[in-house]
């Protein structure tokens, strides 16, 4: 049976995935959602993060050394820079990639350049703090109140480095959440998708789906574990 590793987003840690684990778990699965180095419960060592190496080099030691096979990868927003590049590395241990309303760069093109603001390159030791959610759409005040408890900083450097491709043996499932404000990077990656004529899953949700949709998305995974290359059958899907 398949195997999932969950990759939390910016500004979150591993908890971000805790309503969809269990459901995961229910189904028979094994379920791993690490908090990346500086993040979640490793919020104190975000000055150790150096670049995208040091979570892609973590991830795929947790990957190894727990002998992990037939795994459905998944990235939910800038998550998705660490799940594509690990995919590279490790493409003979993984079903499928999942790209949850992820941040996927061209190949050799970084996290940054999604951005499309020009100007200086911001420090590599540099990190963004946090700005508070607010209750609304789908999220209540009392998980608002929660998630806010938890954000942590995110460092720059991983944003500063190139990311390789998938390599094409590698299945991939891109879906996209409806409700994702204009100006997040996943709102790039949809739109060149939908420009080069590719057809994604369009979920009925907001940017933190994990949280707010967690019936929703583990629907999602469940169904790429079982037939990635067959996610329509399960999923409407929709040129952006």
């Amino acid at each position: 049976m398949s195997v999932f590793v969950l990759v939390h987003g910016a500004f979150r840690g591993g908890w971000a995935w805790r309503r969809v684990r269990p459901l995961l778990v229910a189904a028979g699965y094994d379920v791993h959602a690490p908090s990346l180095l500086g993040a979640g419960e490793r919020a104190a060592y975000v000055g150790d993060v150096r670049g995208l190496d040091s979570w892609v080099d973590d991830l795929e030691a947790l990957v190894v050394v727990e002998d992990l096979r037939d795994v459905v990868l998944v990235g939910h927003s800038q998550g998705g820079l660490v799940t594509t590049a690990l995919a590279a590395r490790i493409p003979h241990r993984l079903r499928c990639v999942v790209h949850l309303d992820a941040a996927v760069p061209r190949p050799g093109e970084r996290a940054i350049d999604l951005l499309g603001a020009g100007g200086p390159v911001p420090e590599r030791g540099a990190v963004v703090a946090p700005r508070p959610l607010e209750a609304g759409g789908d999220l209540d005040e009392e998980s608002v109140a929660w998630m806010n408890a938890r954000l942590c900083a995110t460092p720059v450097a991983p944003s500063l480095d190139p990311v390789p491709a998938v390599p094409a043996q590698v299945p991939q499932v891109f879906a996209f959440c409806a409700r994702t404000p204009d100006g997040y990077p996943s709102r790039v990656t949809q739109a060149r998708r939908a420009a080069a004529g590719e057809c994604d899953v369009v979920l009925d949700c907001g940017h933190d789906a994990p949280m707010s949709a967690p019936g929703l998305v583990a629907q999602l995974l469940l169904a790429a574990a079982h037939a990635p290359d067959a996610i329509h059958q399960t999923f409407e899907v929709s040129p952006g």
